[in-house]
Order: C-alpha cells, then sequence, then structure tokens
C-alpha cells in the first residue's frame, strides 16, 4: 500500500514548527537544569571541604572521634581585652640554650587583642629603661656564663587551664608571621611536678615553624631520654597540606592525646601520630596525674632556625640581619611579624552522663520523621491486599486510609461488623478478618511493598532532616568563626522536584503530539 505524500506545504508548515518545538525544549532543559543546581550551589562551602577532609565534619572540621565523643571544655574566642583569669604572660628570656634573641612582656605593643584576634607581635627594640636610674640599656640574654645582645620583644601566653592527662584534643587557628627570623609554636607541658621538670614532665609541641619557610611545620614531643633523663627523647613529624600559605591565610593546628597516641592535625587531617609505645624512656604522658598547660608565643632569632635542609646554614639564626622585619609601627605596619590566634579551644572526653543526655536530645529529631508520615498516606493506595477484599472492603479502605498507627485498633472493631455477611460467602471473608488481624502486621510489610518509591521518598526525607538538623548543631559559636562542633552541610533540598516532573509530563505530551 502506498502511503500518501505530504504536499509541500505542509512539510513547510510542519517545519516552520521546528523552531517552535526547539525552543521550547531547550527552555525546559535550561530550567530543569537550573533547578539542581541552585540547590547544589547551596553546598558547596562543605563539599569542597569534604574532598580533602574525608574523615572529618569539614574543612578545617574536627577529627571524627572528637566529633562523637568530646565536648568542649575550654575556649578563647579572643572577643575582648586578653581573659587573664584564663591567661598569664611569661616575662623575660627563654631558651637562651637556643640563643633566642626575643624578651617576652606583657606590652600591648607585644600582646593584645584586636577585631577578634590575639597578635602576639616580635618587635625589634634593642634598649630598655633600667629601673635603678632610669637610662637606656641594652637588652641582653644569659646562657650559662655568656652574656649576648637579645635586642627583640614579643609574646608568649600560657592557660590557666590544665588539659587532662586521661585525654583531650586542643585546636587553635592562627596565620603566622611572615619575618623571616621568627620561630612561632603552639605547644603544651606537663604540670605534675614530682616529675623534676623538663623533660621529665613532658613537651608536646603542636607546631614549630621558621618564617623563612612558610611550609616547614613540625610536630614534636620531648621525653627523658632512656639513656639519659637529662636529655629528650623525641618523635618528631612533618606537617603537611596547604602550608604553603600558613603566612597568609588561618589554618588549624591540632593535637589529641589519648591512652594509646598522641596524634596531630592540620586543618582537620592528621598528619603525625606517636604511638606511646614508641617511647622507650620513662614517659610522662602516661601519668595520670600528669596534665597539660597551652602555650602560644613567637620566638625570634636562635638555633632552631637552621636549615634543615642543610645544618651548615644558619643565615637565619641570627635574626639582628632582619632587624628590618620587626620594625613595623602600628598594626598595619607590623602585621609581617605578627602571630594571629583567631581561637583556642580543649575538648575532653565525654562522661558516662554526657553520653547519657546526649541520645536524649537526637530523640527529638528522629522524631521529625513525621514527614514520613505524609507520605504514608500514598501507601494505603498501595496496598495491593486490597483486590482481596473487592466488595466489603470498600466501606474498609476509607477507615485504613486515615490509619497510620492507631487506625489498625478501631479497624479491629469495625471487623466485627463484617461478620454481619456471615452468609456463605462471607465465610471466605472470614479468613480475610483473620488477616485484618495481622493487618497491624500489614502496616509492617506495606513499607516493605513500596519499596521502590518509598526509598526514594525516605531518602528524601532523610535528607530533609539532615538539613533540620544541621543547623541545630551550629548554634554555640559565633557565626564568623569555624564552629565548634562544626559539621558539613551534606543535605540537598527536594523542592524542585515536583517542577521537573511537570516539565517532563508536559515535554512528553509536546513530542507525542507532534508525532502523532
Amino acid at each position: 500500500m502506498k502511503i500518501p505524500r505530504q504536499s509541500a506545504r505542509s512539510q513547510r508548515s510542519g517545519l516552520s514548527k521546528l523552531p517552535v518545538m526547539a525552543a521550547l525544549t531547550v527552555a525546559m532543559g535550561a530550567s530543569v537544569a537550573v533547578m539542581p543546581m541552585s540547590a547544589a550551589t547551596a553546598a558547596p562551602t562543605g563539599v569542597e571541604g569534604a574532598e580533602s577532609t574525608a574523615s572529618t565534619a569539614s574543612a578545617a572540621g574536627l577529627p571524627t572521634a572528637v566529633a562523637s565523643g568530646y565536648k568542649l571544655t575550654f575556649s578563647d574566642e579572643f572577643n575582648g581585652p586578653l581573659d587573664t583569669s584564663k591567661w598569664g604572660y611569661q616575662y623575660g628570656c627563654f631558651d637562651p640554650g637556643q640563643r633566642s634573641q626575643a624578651q617576652y612582656t606583657d606590652s600591648p605593643d607585644n600582646v593584645s587583642v584586636r577585631d577578634g584576634y590575639l597578635n602576639l607581635t616580635a618587635r625589634y627594640s634593642p634598649t630598655k629603661t633600667n629601673k635603678s636610674d632610669g637610662t637606656q640599656i641594652p637588652r641582653t640574654c644569659k646562657s650559662g656564663n655568656t652574656t649576648y645582645d637579645a635586642p627583640f620583644t614579643s609574646g608568649m601566653i600560657t592557660t590557666k587551664y590544665a588539659a587532662p592527662a586521661s585525654g583531650f584534643y586542643a585546636e587553635a587557628r592562627i596565620k603566622l608571621p611572615s619575618a623571616r627570623s621568627s620561630w612561632s609554636s603552639f605547644w603544651a607541658t606537663g604540670t605534675d611536678e614530682k616529675l623534676g621538670g623538663w623533660p621529665g614532665n613532658g613537651e608536646i609541641d603542636v607546631f614549630e615553624s621558621k618564617g623563612y619557610d612558610p611550609t616547614y611545620l613540625m610536630s614534636n614531643v620531648h621525653s627523658p631520654r632512656a639513656s639519659n633523663p637529662k636529655k629528650t627523647e623525641q618523635h618528631q613529624g612533618m606537617m603537611y597540606g596547604d602550608t604553603a600559605t600558613s603566612q597568609s591565610e588561618f589554618h588549624t593546628y591540632g593535637v589529641l592525646k589519648s591512652a594509646d597516641a598522641i596524634e596531630f592535625y592540620f586543618d582537620g587531617q592528621l598528619t603525625h601520630r606517636v604511638k606511646m609505645s614508641d617511647i622507650k624512656g620513662p614517659n610522662p604522658f602516661v601519668d595520670p596525674e600528669n596534665n597539660f598547660t597551652l602555650k602560644l608565643n613567637q620566638m625570634v632569632g636562635g638555633n632552631y632556625l637552621t636549615n634543615a635542609k642543610d645544618w651548615s646554614d644558619k643565615t637565619y639564626v641570627d635574626a639582628t640581619k632582619f632587624a628590618d622585619d620587626y620594625k613595623g609601627t602600628g598594626v598595619d605596619g607590623a602585621a609581617g611579624s605578627t602571630m594571629y590566634v583567631d581561637y583556642v579551644r580543649v575538648y575532653e572526653p565525654k562522661t558516662q552522663a554526657d553520653q547519657a543526655d546526649q541520645p536524649a536530645q537526637p530523640v527529638d529529631p528522629t522524631p521529625v520523621p513525621s514527614p514520613e508520615q505524609p507520605s504514608q498516606p500514598e501507601q494505603p493506595a498501595q496496598p495491593v491486599p486490597a483486590p482481596e477484599n473487592p466488595v466489603t472492603p470498600a466501606p474498609e479502605q476509607p477507615a485504613p486510609s486515615p490509619t497510620p498507627a492507631p487506625a489498625p485498633e478501631p479497624t479491629q472493631p469495625a471487623q466485627p461488623a463484617p461478620v454481619k455477611p456471615s452468609p456463605a460467602k462471607p465465610q471466605p471473608a472470614q479468613p480475610q478478618p483473620a488477616q485484618p488481624s495481622p493487618a497491624p502486621s500489614q502496616p509492617a510489610p506495606a513499607p516493605a511493598q513500596p519499596q521502590p518509591e518509598q526509598n526514594q521518598q525516605a531518602e528524601q526525607a532523610q535528607s530533609d532532616q539532615q538539613q533540620s538538623a544541621q543547623p541545630d548543631q551550629p548554634q554555640k559559636p559565633k557565626p564568623q568563626k569555624p564552629r565548634p562542633d562544626r559539621l558539613a552541610n551534606t543535605g540537598m533540598t527536594s523542592w524542585y522536584r515536583p517542577v521537573v516532573v511537570m516539565w517532563r509530563s508536559f515535554c512528553g505530551w509536546i513530542t507525542s503530539w507532534w508525532f502523532w
């Protein structure tokens, strides 16, 4: 049979509609593409960090064990003048055995809090006032019988709080100075005097830096050497990650002390681990009474600044050759010689009471699956067992429709009513009343039947619940700073789903109409 050939005019009229159809298709595709993009762009801040911090909660997140099993017990966000109930000052020369060249003071020129940041600023100040006669004398330090020039001032503070020997996680968010002979650090020392002082009481260096090399961030622990307890046994490890920006951006530096090990973290990532079994000499880190105080400081000059790649290179040991790096005036002028600290936070393991209280709170988000209940009214539309009750269930179906959970009980009294059709035919229906009695069990299988659709709805409900639950957690700290209990926002919104379905239906209708 011949198929009648269309006229040229009909072909042209059909072709004239193609641009319109193309435009509609492109518009629908673009609108559908835009909607999921808007949802995706709502979480880029958490997604970007998730790639580099898989084991943590966010880009600068807490270690997983800390986020789940620890509580915040000490913090300073530096939102006002330095809180001297939390911190004490260090004075004078420090570690002259390393030939450090700075004297610590409590002057606002060296220790201050501005714009929500602690400023530890090193300055070139070669002379000081003689208290006896008011004259200016050179600043010096003494190591043994040797006196040497120390023409710099700087700042160092120590917590009056002591982290428990049983275990803790300490973290600080810091931007390091770029002055070339700066030696900055965040560290902790033991407090048990029975251990005989350093190194007997132990030292934990979360990091030590070298101003001339922003990538150099070394973690370390000090303990008495087995052969000579007056000397130190060390276990060093380098931090890695985006260390090149340590002087231009803020990063988090953390240490987790547990019964088994001491772990060091850079931006939430584990970079170095020292097992307790690795320490061969006397181990001050297992002493149950040896708590730890935290310290922040910026040293200037000293043997530590020797080039680790070439130990004969001592270019930056003598900071006087780079005095110009420390001569800045004012807040902005001294930025290169300032160590900025955003916050210091300490977490301790939760007690049984804390863990007993915490599950009570998550119980609230769990009942919130009320959004699942609106999805359940869709379930009664699917109960395939309904065809077993073709005639009589017609009155019974309206009853199960309002029955999410409590309704099965009223249905049982309603079922003795169907006993009225006790004639011979209702008797086969009596096995059905036997089924309604397990009907309370059917709500359990009922969710099993609509698994393909309910799984999608459950996933959406769970994702919505995650979004609604997550904003509740980040309430503790102020917004502009990373939150102590920060968690990544991995939820997705489903508001655009009905619109997508409508567009697809419309597109399918247009396409079918066109081909028809």
